[in-house]
């Protein structure tokens, strides 16, 4: 196929292409629904499903990353407010890039989307993936701190598999660590991602951030991750990621929901 351009994305935006899908996160002591990260999918009438990971670089290549932003955030926004007839704390979780992170102007789409939809900064939340691109210069770049400031939470996802020093994790205002779904998915036979998945626990326990376990698939998994003091999960054995339609009678037949 031809390489994307920035002008079939726009297209797809203003075509209503660019679709969200809904992970559920769950606190396993109560087995409460307690927020939503929300998954991109570009459904192309050409190229089919399209992953943001092929074409989020494509906008930022071509400055085309703003009116996407203003999108992501509008949109999941929206879709939340639908959700909180059935549960009216969730959060929505949305994943920013590095590029994201830095527009100059995201405050302000962050503040316009929430005023637009009658929202709290609770209910949203920022998540960054643990990555070599994570440096200091960005994290001193006063995007997070004005986070901290609105109390807008921010999540490191993939945690365990990146670049995060403790020290950089001492002064990050997190919300939550999230262990990367590798680790969780072997906790049945492998003692020793027992012992890295107790320990990432213990850490984000001991610096004062919950932690969620990514991927969880079994029952001995959920049992496993909730015995060890993890505090949230998210994964296929409570629900696959669903589009909102989908997750609405989803939740309504949740008896347990609040």
């Amino acid at each position: 196929q031809k390489p994307i351009t920035a002008q079939e994305l726009r297209n797809a935006l203003h075509n209503n292409e660019l679709t969200f899908y809904y992970q559920p996160e769950w606190e396993l002591k109560t087995n409460r629904l307690i927020g939503l990260e929300a998954l991109m999918r570009w459904e192309s009438p050409t190229r089919g499903i399209v992953s943001p990971l092929a074409f989020i670089p494509v906008l930022e290549k071509h400055g085309a990353i703003t009116e996407f932003t203003e999108f992501l955030l509008n949109k999941t926004l929206s879709d939340l407010t639908q959700i909180h007839a059935f549960n009216p704390d969730c959060f929505v979780s949305v994943n920013l890039s590095i590029q994201q992170l830095q527009q100059k102007n995201l405050i302000q789409l962050v503040q316009n989307a929430l005023q637009q939809n009658h929202l709290l900064p609770k209910h949203l939340e920022i998540e960054l993936t643990e990555s070599e691109e994570l440096t200091d210069d960005i994290l001193d770049n006063g995007v997070l701190q004005e986070f901290a400031k609105m109390q807008l939470p921010v999540s490191i996802d993939d945690f365990g598999t990146g670049y995060s020093s403790f020290e950089r994790l001492k002064k990050l205002n997190i919300s939550k660590l999230k262990i990367d779904v590798s680790f969780v998915q072997s906790l049945d036979e492998d003692d020793k991602n027992k012992a890295i998945v107790s320990s990432i626990i213990k850490l984000g326990h001991d610096l004062g951030f919950p932690v969620l376990a990514e991927g969880v698939e079994t029952t001995a998994q959920q049992s496993w991750l909730k015995d060890n003091g993890c505090d949230y999960a998210q994964g296929f054995w409570y629900s696959r990621a669903l589009p909102l339609d989908q997750l609405k009678e989803f939740l309504k037949e949740k008896k347990d929901i609040t």
